[in-house]
């Protein structure tokens, strides 16, 4: 299937996903579940967790986000998630990262990669897929979103739902990072959540754990912040050799944040 089909089915299963309100999919995890953090447009750490993981069929496997940029080949990557999702159809949640953004795009190598490659009429058709995915996945005991907690916290789930990418709460879910010795501003409405934070945010999702992407973690692939309940994992190289993660929960509703680090799968 050429990538314009892929974008095009992809979008559809996005739009269509069963439980999802707005930009927010709810459903019970009652299979085991994968989590899969960013990828930067490197094919091998995809075949990489999909051999550890094996039968694909059993699992629901959910993508933190930041599918293009920085890696050697995005649009390659792009058409191997787009076709394990056409697989499997709504047993994969791709979720949006701040790299899911044209601005973002022309400043690092998505958009050169595109033009030079000769893909720059599907341009559109990207855009339209970006524009499908949603920001936050609430799966039992676990809401997961690409960057962190909005501030303030959303006064209810219907509002959390109702974000939009670039608005000031979507941009918060795309960009913020926990409060911790690693965390440096981004500036542009961009800020740093705290454990008080993550709390309010937790009770307002019904959920026990943040699982997250975004920011890689030099020499472990992953780190837990605020008692083991927020989980950051990251799951490129960047073609340097460092550590990549993913998470596997065989039961995703005994998962907490006293056992969640034993699940934590480094490459």
């Amino acid at each position: 299937m050429s990538l314009r089909k892929l974008l095009i089915k992809s979008t559809e299963i996005n739009i269509r996903l069963p439980f999802r309100r707005d930009n927010m999919v709810e459903r019970d995890a009652d299979s085991p579940l994968v989590i899969i953090g960013d990828l930067h447009g490197e094919r091998d750490s995809l075949k990489d967790i999909i051999d550890v993981v094996g039968d694909e069929r059993d699992s629901l496997f959910l993508f933190l986000g930041d599918y293009v940029d920085r890696g050697s080949d995005c649009i390659g990557l792009l058409e191997d998630i787009l076709t394990f999702q056409a697989r499997n159809q709504d047993r994969v949640i791709l979720l949006r990262g701040n790299h899911e953004d044209w601005n973002m795009n022309v400043r690092y190598s998505f958009a050169g990669e595109l033009l030079a490659k000769g893909y720059d009429d599907m341009i559109e058709d990207i855009l339209a897929w970006y524009e499908s995915l949603p920001l936050i996945a609430l799966l039992d005991n676990i809401v997961a979103l690409h960057g962190g907690v909005p501030k303030p916290v959303p006064k209810d789930l219907k509002e959390l739902a109702r974000a939009q990418a670039f608005d000031p709460v979507g941009l918060q879910i795309l960009w913020n990072d926990p409060l911790d010795e690693q965390y440096w501003p981004r500036g542009g409405g961009t800020k740093a959540f705290t454990a008080d934070d993550l709390s309010a945010f937790l009770n307002l999702t019904g959920t026990k754990l943040l699982i997250r992407g975004h920011q890689y973690v030099p020499g472990r692939g992953y780190k837990l912040n605020f008692d083991n309940q927020c989980v950051t994992i990251f799951s490129a190289s960047y073609g340097y050799g460092w550590p990549r993660c993913f998470a596997y929960f065989p039961h995703p509703s005994e998962i907490s944040s006293e056992n969640v680090e034993r699940y934590i799968i480094r490459l």
